[in-house]
């Protein structure tokens, strides 16, 4: 499932996805005290059932700070309950603020969703994607461990969402893609950002499709939470 939040701003910080998370987390809370408790505070180390990517109409940078009329906000997951407490959160409130910033929710509507049938499939990076070796150095996708290390936190992911392991390995056929450092800050009360080296571009995956899907809904890689690894279709690959 895909929603679409479309918010009014007039200036916010050039690191702001900690702040559309909190956005996100007051939205749930708003919808179920109970489920934020379990995802947010019970199983906060676990990773999170959901990714998302923001897009900022007439975007400006001048310093600091991001200046446009509108950041678009696109959440998926493959979780109904995450989607459902997400949307009747989303009802009790239009005003959000982050930093002395303001978000103004004027509109939100469901996207259609990609059913993956194919085996093969190339996906580009809605938001880009933050793959880690285990000593938590950035992999980029013209290293040679890339796939390798793609293909633990694909598993990873969909362990942890549906309970199993990957019905077929995970393969990147190939990645057409270019390196992102996003700044950011993890801690609202803290001004010491950190640089996440990501990729972003085409990446051709093969796989079982329910595994991919289960990509295609979630998303893939590290940090997810804050805006990085959703996927969108771009062409399923059929044998000729």
């Amino acid at each position: 499932m895909r929603v679409e939040f479309r918010f009014k701003i007039n200036e916010i910080p050039i690191g702001y996805r900690l702040g559309i998370l909190s956005i996100i987390k007051e939205m749930i809370y708003n919808g179920s005290n109970e489920y934020y408790q379990k995802i947010f505070e019970q199983k906060k180390l676990n990773p999170k059932p959901f990714a998302y990517s923001t897009y900022i109409k007439n975007l400006s940078i001048k310093d600091q700070y991001i200046t446009g009329d509108e950041l678009v906000v696109t959440v998926s997951s493959s979780s109904y309950e995450f989607m459902l407490n997400l949307l009747n959160g989303s009802k009790k409130r239009r005003e959000y603020a982050y930093k002395n910033h303001d978000f103004l929710l004027i509109s939100k509507r469901m996207l259609p969703v990609h059913n993956i049938n194919s085996n093969s499939v190339i996906f580009h990076t809605k938001s880009p994607i933050l793959i880690e070796s285990k000593n938590k150095r950035p992999v980029l996708s013209n290293e040679p461990n890339f796939e390798k290390e793609f293909q633990y936190i694909g598993s990873l992911l969909i362990k942890e969402f549906y309970q199993r392991q990957p019905y077929k390995p995970i393969q990147v056929v190939n990645a057409v893609m270019k390196k992102q450092v996003i700044k950011e800050y993890l801690h609202q009360e803290f001004d010491n950002p950190i640089y996440l080296t990501t990729n972003k571009g085409l990446i051709h995956i093969q796989g079982h499709p329910e595994d991919l899907q289960a990509l295609y809904d979630n998303g893939v890689g590290f940090r997810r939470s804050l805006g990085l690894g959703l996927l969108d279709v771009v062409e399923e690959v059929t044998d000729n």
